[in-house]
């Protein structure tokens, strides 16, 4: 058996990641989380482990015995991030003493999650290629490329590997739509339950946004067929602009959109789009699910699903 450890398993991507590699036989999945699942929700062949994600935690038992260890957690997310002394201390501090216990209990490979949004920070109008510079726009952009350069080293002075993942924006369901992230889900939710949408600025900011099936796999084959010591950039590749993004919600919802535009934000950059040249050459999609799809499939979650 191979343990595989994900750190923030109970979260939108977390679940799914652990039901998709529960699944295979040979594995043994820990999931580490804040907050756990009910019970009743739980996966009778993974073991659930509470506790926080600080300086201090004893990672060293957490990961012993592990094959592969996955981390996910952020302590903050885009529009909650804090200054970045308290970003270090919440998430770079933390992080590197968890490489450096994956290091001491002989962990053979590491996976970090970054951010492909955050991470290149405002582009030229141009998909952003793994070799681009990082030029973080926020604190959790920066406390992503110091726990990506921390992994790096702590990979160049041991025997443990590492494949970084800088993914774009996941929506779809199981994905919170109170939360500050995944604009599809909120649109598609407000536009449920006729909820005022809030759109800032004139809706032309862009982004590569991906269904979280895609992601799922994608992970998938980057842990399964991607190099060792190595950064992929996941998302569709494509550029859709927030008022496209609306149309297509429009044509494809019964529901009618009552939209109100605000005044534009300065920290969200007017264009976000990943080079994914990479990732297709190890990638067993051979189509993403189409924008309008993904909404239908959020829609029907939503309508099947009602708080």
């Amino acid at each position: 058996m191979r343990k595989i450890v994900i750190l923030g398993g109970n979260g939108f991507l977390g679940k799914k990641l652990t039901e998709q590699l529960s699944q295979i036989p040979t594995n043994a999945v820990v999931v580490y989380d804040r907050k756990l699942p009910s019970s009743n929700q739980r996966l009778a062949n993974v073991k659930y482990i509470s506790g926080e994600f600080v300086t201090g935690y004893d990672f060293a038992s957490l990961v012993r015995g592990a094959y592969l260890v996955i981390h996910l957690i952020s302590t903050s997310v885009p529009g909650t991030e804090k200054g970045p002394l308290d970003e270090i201390h919440a998430n770079v501090i933390p992080s590197v003493e968890l490489f450096d216990a994956c290091v001491a209990e002989g962990v053979a490979r590491l996976l970090f999650l970054s951010s492909g949004g955050t991470i290149y920070g405002g582009s030229a109008y141009r998909a952003n290629r793994e070799t681009d510079p990082p030029s973080p726009y926020n604190t959790y952009g920066l406390q992503k490329v110091m726990i990506e350069q921390a992994l790096q080293l702590t990979s160049h002075y041991s025997s443990m590997q590492y494949q970084i993942i800088r993914l774009s924006n996941p929506y779809g369901p199981g994905q919170n739509p109170h939360g500050p992230l995944g604009l599809i889900t909120k649109l598609v939710y407000q536009a449920t339950n006729h909820d005022t949408i809030h759109i800032f600025g004139d809706g032309s900011v862009v982004r590569d946004f991906i269904y979280i099936d895609d992601a799922i796999q994608g992970i998938i084959d980057v842990i399964e067929h991607g190099e060792m010591n190595s950064i992929y950039n996941l998302g569709r590749g494509t550029g859709v602009s927030v008022a496209d993004v609306i149309t297509t919600i429009e044509a494809a919802l019964p529901e009618s959109l009552n939209i109100m535009y605000e005044p534009a934000r300065k920290v969200d950059a007017p264009y976000s789009v990943l080079d994914i040249s990479k990732y297709r050459a190890i990638s067993t999609i051979d189509e993403f699910i189409p924008l309008a799809e993904g909404i239908k499939h959020t829609h029907n979650f939503f309508v099947t699903h009602s708080e």
